[in-house]
């Protein structure tokens, strides 16, 4: 409960800090729940950026985020801000014709209605199965996030890399950790959620973001849906990947927020084409490129759609090209931060993508397993098809958009969107077409999510409208995929359930769940604090002193591929500052992904010696892996060990 009040006071914060920057860049949306979205994920992007700032001063720590939590609150104050969602200042919404409102059957439900943005519609059965669905998402996903994580990749680096920068007190580079050096927006709020609670409360923040996300996508739809806006929000949150991101403290459902959030902004660009809307959508994408590559592309869509949008006698050219270049400038000022640092530590400043084009960073994150699909015009345009029916192919099933899209979306085609709707579907389509070329991971094109969910749930009022035995198969269909999708979501909790209602304490959760907790609880126990571990499990977050992954290490400095013996291998280590080896081979060796070289290069030095702690752990899934610990000073004799590095 104490994480979940932290998380609550935070989000509370970011919604204060986020109204009052709102209130500076132009009149905020007339709709509460629409300025909600934008001020929590505005609020908590510029609590990152200013960890971001105490990093790079070496005051990252309780204290100055303390401070900067502190000036928060007084700029809030000082601007006359208030938390409490008045409608009435808000902006309101355009004519039609400002809208670029479509005609016919297509239009959007307020084109007639100009002076009620949200209409209301009655009750109908379809509403129960949005709303029913809503909550067992939300709640599944909660519950979800209210147990101690236990998530590869976020025990790899999401949460290792922000519980390295604590340590540190600086956003120092690692070279043997290169995500030190990606967009880290999200993983500087973990840092803040650490320096105060743990990562339980990682976890609420990432679920935090999810609602952040879900309110932005009905603002997209509100125009189009009105009051049932919520059933875009519920369609984006039920699809798998996000469901599943919210109760994960990784960086994908982030994305998906700062993204859709700014192309909320650059929709309010497109109804009043200010400076200040520009210089908003500018902010907000500058933030999602803080938070991971693909950003970079979404900028660049949404900067190329403010171009396109110039028209005679309402944007002229000249207009437009200011106000996208205003955009941006600012999106650069913002997100450009981070590729900056990213350049002056590695000469590469989308490390370690395209190595081939700036010198440094791994050709592994662009290998043909990236990408198992020709990355053809056809192939890329017609992706949705494959990722949707063998989701395994393009990352992993868990990580899915689910079948709403490519059961539902083609009917787009059939009828006559508004020409919003149309230019915010086409802009997260292209976004997907041209990221597919590179990176096929259903991970990294999130952000798609909210602008097809939006169109969905627009055919769907429209089925509703209709008579007919037709309509009524497809609404029971996207039916049956809310429930199925709801289900997936709440069925996630029940491997933490006991511990997420306090039926289980989260040491007895993690020791039953997670080997390296168990690891890492015999290393606080018995190592000394300067011990430095080096080993192959990349998962380091719950190892109590200092860690390093072995692969990162031998790939950055080659170790073993120079014909080096056994006692050379050590010599290295120890000349690195490494005192002690963790080995955790599985059983079977191809039962999982795993890398055994290491342990090939030392096997005669392993042969005549003793591990410290030795323990064979079988993990959730049926793996068990056994872990060896080893010092690397160890008194036993090692023959013909040479007097200096030969790497070095």
């Amino acid at each position: 409960m104490l994480d979940l009040g932290f998380t609550l006071l935070l989000a509370s914060w970011s919604a204060a800090v986020g109204l009052a920057l709102l209130r500076r860049l132009g009149p905020r949306p007339e709709y509460p729940a629409d300025a909600l979205g934008l001020a929590i994920t505005l609020g908590l992007g510029t609590l990152a950026t200013a960890a971001l700032g105490l990093a790079q001063f070496g005051r990252l720590g309780p204290e100055g985020l303390l401070t900067v939590l502190g000036l928060g609150l007084v700029g809030v104050i000082w601007s006359r801000s208030a938390t409490v969602l008045d409608p009435a200042p808000g902006q309101p919404y355009p004519a039609p014709r400002e809208r670029g409102a479509g005609r016919g059957e297509g239009a959007s439900p307020e084109a007639d209605r100009p002076d009620n943005p949200v209409r209301r519609h009655g009750l109908h059965p379809l509403d129960l199965v949005f709303d029913a669905s809503l909550i067992v998402i939300l709640v599944g996903s909660l519950l979800t996030a209210l147990a101690p994580p236990t998530d590869g990749d976020a025990l790899c680096y999401h949460l290792q890399v922000p519980k390295l920068f604590l340590g540190d007190g600086s956003a120092s580079f690692d070279p043997d950790l290169h995500e030190t050096v990606y967009p880290l927006v999200t993983e500087l709020l973990y840092a803040v959620a650490l320096a105060f609670r743990g990562p339980v409360a990682c976890r609420l923040v990432q679920w935090t973001l999810g609602i952040a996300f879900a309110l932005n996508v009905a603002s997209l739809a509100r125009p189009f849906l009105g009051d049932r806006a919520r059933w875009a929000a519920t369609i984006a949150l039920g699809v798998p990947a996000v469901s599943n991101g919210m109760g994960a403290p990784l960086n994908d459902v982030a994305l998906a927020t700062f993204g859709t959030a700014a192309l909320v902004a650059w929709c309010r660009w497109l109804d009043r084409p200010t400076p200040g809307a520009a210089a908003l959508a500018g902010v907000l994408a500058g933030l999602a490129m803080g938070v991971k590559y693909p950003a970079l592309v979404w900028a660049g869509v949404i900067g190329l759609g403010m171009v396109l949008a110039a028209r005679p006698g309402r944007l002229p050219v000249r207009s437009a090209l200011a106000h996208a270049a205003l955009f941006g400038g600012v999106a650069a000022l913002i997100g450009g931060c981070w590729y900056l640092r990213a350049y002056l530590a590695t000469g590469n400043p989308v490390h370690p993508f395209f190595r081939d084009v700036f010198g440094s960073g791994f050709d592994v994150v662009l290998t043909p397993d990236k990408r198992p699909m020709d990355p053809t015009p056809w192939n890329v345009l017609t992706a949705l098809v494959p990722m949707t029916l063998d989701p395994n192919r393009f990352d992993s099933f868990a990580h899915q958009f689910g079948p709403a899209f490519l059961l539902f979306l083609p009917a787009m085609l059939l009828r006559r969107p508004p020409a919003r709707l149309a230019a915010i579907v086409a802009v997260s389509y292209a976004f997907v077409v041209l990221c597919l070329t590179q990176r096929q991971s259903m991970r990294f094109v999130l952000l798609a999510v909210g602008p097809m969910s939006v169109a969905v749930a627009w055919l769907a009022l429209g089925w509703r409208e209709r008579r007919g035995i037709a309509p009524r198969l497809l609404l029971s269909g996207l039916a049956l995929v809310l429930a199925f999708e709801a289900t997936i979501a709440a069925s996630r909790a029940r491997h933490g359930l006991a511990a997420a209602i306090g039926l289980e304490s989260h040491d007895e959760f993690l020791s039953r769940r997670e080997p390296t907790y168990r690891v890492g609880r015999w290393i606080d126990d018995h190592l000394p604090e300067h011990a430095r571990i080096v080993g192959q499990d990349h998962r380091g977050f719950y190892l109590s002193r200092p860690y390093t992954m072995e692969k990162a290490h031998r790939r950055r400095t080659g170790l073993g591929t120079r014909g080096e013996s056994p006692d050379q291998v050590v010599t290295h280590l120890v000349g690195r500052g490494f005192t002690h080896l963790l080995l955790c081979p599985p059983v079977p060796e191809d039962a999982v992904e795993f890398d055994p070289e290491l342990g090939r290069l030392l096997a005669p030095w392993l042969d005549g010696r003793v591990p410290l702690h030795a323990e064979s752990i079988t993990d959730p899934d049926g793996v068990t892996r056994r872990y060896a610990l080893y010092d690397l000073h160890d008194p036993s004799p090692i023959a013909s060990a040479p007097d200096r590095d030969p790497l070095q």
